[in-house]
């Protein structure tokens, strides 16, 4: 019997029987059958379905949030943003596929092209029970594959509204199936020949075991397992800035995430000072109804996970450790309060073991070299969060072990980046461009007849009006051959005219041919004359101003393929040189 637990009460909220054979024998061939005529669609008809989910998400989010809540007891304003977040990451697969998608020459006759690899199992944690799925299916469904989601048996409930979102928003039937399975059976659907590869995310133990499975059958599989990643503060660090977010980094989501800050590696000099601050902004908590929008911290999504905690706890303590607050579990329901262990040490559960809910383990360095060592004195290796100044923080980065590591900033999941660890922590990538190739076929396309090169004049080429006296021409880019790999262009603006403010998912390089301009850079003003450059980094926001008595002509060069502009001050989005609307913004106003 699969059962769904209200973990803040402990009262059952629906049971269900795991489905038979036959069942999970039909999901297996209506996936097989839809992916075959799904890695055959438009790319945007994908990008369309992906968008129409990101619709049906925010259209029932109050209802998603509320079971999320209900089922695995995450705080409502965490459920609310984890909704959103899914929904932001399919809208950034259904603007960027095409561009990820895009076949890459490398040579004259050479070139590389991606393909899906079929079925894909995804067995999914209870921890987030809608982004850790939506965040393989949102690259996974782009890219032309299928999946079968087995989810955690905690979280039913979840799955099956996963399953209604995505039937909501149009998606082919039988695409995505859900199976409402028990442990034992997951092998089976491993070596089913129609499952292409596996994801997992979960303990690196489990990990182990799917690793196996799936290793014997030659599957390809992404794992994103344990983390017990560090918080590393040193002397010269925004003491009071570090201590705010060590407790968001350790008690969101109840603790309960591979990503949270587990050990707070604390600079001796600093630590008596950083303990207080940190003790003082836990207070601050709020351990209540999950329900409730001023909780901040909820229970724990099962009781064993509480049981399990406080045994950590305790031998801690009695290894040495001090306890400064918490310590306790507390009820009704499977709530533990928040937790600081001071002076841990190597050799001690809350330092060796992943404590996967409600508790921050301070641990006190000699020095910036101890610290670091103590960071990686871990078999895991998943993020890592790092306070420093930042003259010196690029050559720390590079010493620690991990899959990311965020300066000055807490360790969190980002649709265009990269997401996975090392070590004990799996292998593989979620996310971004990296994450969308793990389930595809990279082939290598060897033809006699080069890909052709287009001659465009600027008398040919369309010009775009961009409203209010700025025109724009792009040359010979990647909307018209793919064998480019940048896309250029001019853009001209009359007397007392400007680009609305935006950014662009590349770099982009300008150079002013003729006039003076004002470039307007994440909020830096600089003045240009003809013959200057100026560069913009990716996703900076960002405008250019005719500030002289003559017309302004400036050439841009965008470093990729797939370049979207974000209206920021609109908030309108347009995919730039789509086949509808190569770049032209005309009518976005500030």
């Amino acid at each position: 019997m699969i059962a769904s637990i209200n973990p803040a009460t402990g009262e059952q909220l629906a049971s269900f029987e795991p489905y038979g054979e036959d069942r999970v024998d039909r999901l297996l061939s209506a996936a097989l059958l839809a992916q075959s005529n799904w890695r055959l669609t438009a790319v945007g008809e994908r990008t369309a379905l992906l968008q129409s989910i990101a619709d049906t998400l925010r259209a029932r989010k109050d209802e998603l949030a509320h079971l999320i809540s209900t089922e695995m007891g995450k705080p409502i304003a965490e459920a609310d943003a984890e909704i959103e977040k899914c929904a932001i990451t399919c809208e950034y697969y259904a603007a960027n596929a095409e561009g990820l998608l895009a076949a890459e020459q490398v040579t004259a006759q050479g070139r590389i092209e991606v393909e899906p690899l079929g079925v894909v199992l995804a067995v999914m944690p209870w921890n987030f029970p809608f982004w850790q799925f939506f965040r393989f299916a949102a690259p996974a469904l782009a890219a032309g594959n299928g999946a079968i989601l087995k989810h955690a048996n905690t979280v039913p409930q979840s799955a099956l509204a996963i399953e209604s979102v995505l039937s909501d928003a149009g998606m082919p039937t039988g695409l995505i199936g859900v199976a409402l399975v028990e442990t034992e059976q997951v092998a089976g659907l491993i070596t089913d020949h129609r499952i292409a590869a596996v994801t997992f995310t979960g303990s690196t133990e489990v990990g182990r075991i799917i690793a196996t499975q799936a290793g014997q059958a030659l599957k390809k599989q992404v794992l994103e397992l344990g983390g017990s990643d560090p918080f590393i503060v040193l002397a010269d660090a925004d003491l009071e800035a570090a201590a705010r977010s060590a407790v968001k980094a350790r008690f969101l989501n109840t603790g309960q995430s591979c990503v949270n800050a587990k050990r707070l590696i604390v600079e001796d000099s600093v630590a008596d000072e950083f303990v207080e601050l940190f003790t003082i902004e836990i207070e601050k908590l709020v351990v209540g109804d999950p329900l409730q929008r001023e909780t901040t911290l909820g229970p724990l999504a099962r009781d064993g996970l509480r049981d399990t905690l406080h045994d950590q706890v305790r031998r801690t303590v009695k290894a040495g450790a001090t306890l400064v607050c918490g310590g306790a579990p507390a009820g009704p329901g499977f709530y533990y309060l928040p937790t600081v262990l001071d002076h841990v040490l190597p050799g001690m559960a809350a330092f060796d073991e992943e404590t996967f809910g409600p508790v921050a383990a301070v641990v006190r360095a000699r020095d910036a070299d101890e610290a670091i060592r103590l960071a990686n004195q871990t078999e895991f290796g998943l993020g890592a969060s790092l306070w420093t100044s930042p003259e010196r923080s690029a050559d720390l980065v590079r010493r620690i072990d991990a899959g990311a590591v965020f300066v000055n900033a807490i360790v969190a999941s980002d649709p265009r980046l990269p997401f996975g660890g090392i070590k004990q922590s799996g292998y593989g990538r979620e996310l971004g461009a990296y994450g969308m190739r793990e389930f595809m076929n990279v082939k290598t396309v060897w033809s006699p007849q080069p890909a052709p090169r287009l001659v465009i004049r600027p008398d040919e080429t369309e010009v775009f009006d961009r409203g209010s006296g700025v025109r724009t021409v792009p040359y010979v880019g990647a909307w018209n051959n793919d064998a480019n790999r940048i896309t250029t262009g001019t853009t001209t603006f009359a007397v007392g005219t400007e680009i609305p403010m935006h950014s662009h998912n590349v770099e982009e390089s300008v150079l002013v041919f003729a006039g003076q301009a004002t470039a307007v850079i994440d909020g830096e003003r600089v003045d240009l004359e003809a013959g200057d450059a100026t560069w913009v980094p990716a996703g900076v926001p960002h405008q250019f101003i005719n500030r002289g008595r003559d017309e302004l002509v400036i050439y841009w060069v965008y470093g990729g393929r797939a370049v979207t502009r974000t209206m920021t001050a609109t908030g309108v989005t347009v995919q730039h040189l789509s086949a509808a609307d190569r770049g032209a913004v005309a009518g976005a106003k500030k």
